[in-house]
């Protein structure tokens, strides 16, 4: 399997990033004994996460659109909330009762001689601090699983270099271009997480597109562990099975294997939405005034419409109408404030969206029906073991089973299931949901929500089989150790054992694509910006933008050659390259050689493998400098070095 460094690299600057956070917080925030990683993860992406998609919109409207000003417009934000806005109209007395506290702190580790080093680290009870740390490394055990496993799919992915993918990935760069709709007015939110993600994670647009869905799956499964202990009793073991189905379950999953790697919007809409309507059911675990709860549902909700419609318009009405049932009495206050969030968000999408429509002269009716649906969206489903109508089927008389448990739970042993029945029967409102012929309902979509939502239904039918067998499963659910290890250990053997014969099924797909993506990646790694010209097929002329020069073979074979002979016969006069700039070469031009079975394939000029070759055999001999950069099975890249130590970072630094 090919392997692009840069993957696995942002995806642990992300991980290092979102733990110095948390230690920030925990520090200086919240020093709650409670507030454990999985807590902060869930809470933070749920307030800010959907902040800074509104941040992002708006700067891009306002084209003033870059990492800088999101991060100080998100860091004004996060001052207010910490401040508070009555403190903030007494800023001046709150000043100096803060900054006493910190003298009073101050002057006790002085004289009580602590230290320096001590301040860094943060009081808590034993059981706590195990506690937390235990959760800290499940959550990085669970991430590490999903990644891992979504990474090894990279050898059956189509989505690469395909048509699909370059249009992503030139509206992910259009973002730069402060550009967030085009005339086709497509919602896009979901890309521009893409582009920010590229950002704070200092990666390629490519390589971030191209990792966007295994973020987006390792999200969801982090989200699936938490939804699970938050409508469960069950601490550890129900959660994990919900999770690692998820993660691992790829026969019993309505998703094509071979595009499990493409970013789908109603996933990250999901990420977003699963939070919100634990949130809904349970507004006491937010802690949150009423008005600061009605905008973080108006928040979110607006960031989902953002991202996925079909999520909003499709998915979440049916969910208010089972949470306003199933809220309970002392939360409906909050419940119907959320409700009244969602409407807010609605109109104001709707303005919004009804404004762009006016703009480009489209109707807002079409625009709506067209972003229900998904054109990249697939039904072939080659991997399941069994018809999905057959594996729907089995989930939902498992719900059945549960939903008669669950009333003898909540009506005999008066125990708070309301949640869990809640989720279950929403689940099988959206397999009624599959059942109906419209226009408005994209079956593939549904399809792909119910990957989300079968893990749910997994987990709290464990987790009804654990309240049942209680007193075996006591112990264990307190968080123990060799238990969780155990059942780790025994998903991950029965996914691999179970799945490896149908799985290895399947067909490879070309490497070619992660060949070139993986050729690039070196190159932007290497060189500086736009002191270098890549020589490739038009098709990948997007890649190029923003980064370096790029020239099409067409010019490479019969223009180059003029060129070159100009740029080297006055390269010793200034004046002649001020008067003529057209005739300036950068100082290192990169070409891309495939193979002749795959420029057939890929090249839209054939196989011309044979006449590029030809072109720097000739350079070579009027002197010019050709080294191989890249060596691969089908991708070649070729430096004609113009001037020599002037392109790469390494040579331009030391």
């Amino acid at each position: 399997m090919l392997l692009t460094s840069s993957i696995i690299l942002g995806f642990i600057r992300l991980c290092f990033l979102l733990l110095f956070l948390f230690y920030l917080n925990r520090k200086l925030v919240n020093t709650s004994e409670s507030n454990n990683f999985l807590e902060f993860l869930v809470l933070q992406w749920f307030k800010y996460g959907s902040i800074i998609a509104i941040i992002i919109f708006v700067t891009v409207q306002l084209s003033i659109y870059d990492l800088l000003n999101c991060i100080l417009i998100l860091l004004a934000v996060i001052a207010i909330d910490y401040i508070g806005i009555r403190n903030l109209r007494n800023f001046r007395e709150y000043f100096d009762n803060t900054a006493k506290k910190n003298i009073h702190k101050l002057l006790k580790h002085v004289e009580l001689k602590r230290p320096i080093f001590s301040w860094l680290g943060f009081k808590k009870k034993a059981t706590a601090s195990g506690n937390s740390y235990f959760i800290i490394s499940l959550i990085i055990m669970l991430a590490a699983i999903t990644f891992g496993s979504r990474f090894y799919f990279f050898k059956y992915d189509l989505y690469t270099l395909s048509n699909g993918w370059i249009a992503d990935l030139e509206k992910v760069i259009d973002f730069d271009s402060q550009i967030w709709f085009l005339k086709e007015t497509a919602v896009a939110g979901d890309l521009i997480f893409v582009n920010f993600y590229a950002k704070i994670a200092d990666v390629s647009p490519e390589i971030a597109l191209q990792s966007m869905g295994i973020l987006e799956s390792t999200l969801i499964s982090i989200l699936l562990f938490w939804v699970i202990r938050k409508i469960t009793p069950s601490r550890s073991l129900a959660p994990i099975i919900a999770a690692l189905s998820f993660a691992l379950a790829y026969t019993l999953t309505p998703v094509n294997i071979y595009f499990l790697l493409q970013n789908k919007p109603i996933f990250l809409g999901l990420a977003f939405g699963l939070p919100t309507m634990v949130f809904l059911l349970r507004p006491g675990l937010l802690k949150f005034k009423k008005t600061n709860y009605f905008f973080s549902m108006l928040f979110v909700f607006i960031t989902i419409g953002l991202i996925d419609l079909f999520t909003l318009l499709i998915l979440f009405p049916p969910f208010l109408f089972f949470a306003a049932i199933f809220t309970r009495r002392k939360s409906r206050k909050y419940f119907w404030i959320g409700a009244l969030g969602y409407l807010a968000a609605l109109a104001t999408l709707l303005a919004i969206y009804g404004l762009i429509c006016l703009y480009f002269e489209s109707d807002l009716g079409i625009f709506l029906h067209s972003n229900l649906l998904s054109v990249s969206s697939y039904t072939y489903i080659p991997q399941l073991l069994v018809s999905f109508t057959k594996l729907q089927d089995y989930y939902q008389i498992s719900t059945f089973v549960g939903m008669i448990l669950l009333l003898f739970f909540i009506l005999y042993r008066k125990e708070n299931w309301s949640a869990s029945f809640a989720f279950l029967l929403y689940f099988n409102f959206l397999i009624l949901l599959g059942h109906v012929q419209s226009s408005w309902i994209d079956p593939d979509l549904l399809n792909q929500a119910l990957s989300v939502f079968m893990p749910i239904v997994a987990g709290i039918n464990a987790a009804i089989i654990i309240n049942l067998l209680k007193p075996v499963f006591s112990k264990m659910e307190m968080l123990n150790k060799f238990a969780v290890a155990i059942l780790l250990g025994g998903i991950l053997f029965c996914a691999v054992y179970y799945q490896k014969d149908t799985i290895e099924k399947l067909e490879a797909a070309d490497t070619t694509p992660k060949q070139v993506l993986d050729a690039y990646d070196k190159i932007s790694t290497t060189y500086f910006p736009f002191s270098y010209e890549v020589v490739n097929d038009d098709a990948t002329q997007v890649i190029s933008t923003n980064k370096h020069f790029f020239m099409n073979y067409s010019d490479f074979l019969y223009d180059y050659p003029r060129q070159d002979s100009i740029y080297f016969k006055n390269i010793g006069n200034p004046k002649f390259f001020k008067n003529n700039p057209q005739y300036v070469l950068p100082k290192s031009v990169l070409l891309f050689v495939f193979s002749p079975e795959e420029a057939e394939m890929y090249g839209e000029n054939g196989d011309i493998s044979s006449k590029l070759m030809d072109q720097l055999k000739m350079l070579k001999k009027r002197g010019r400098k050709i080294e191989l950069f890249y060596n691969n099975d089908d991708v070649k890249v070729y430096e004609i070095i113009n001037e020599a130590d002037e392109s790469k970072i390494s040579d331009l630094i030391y």
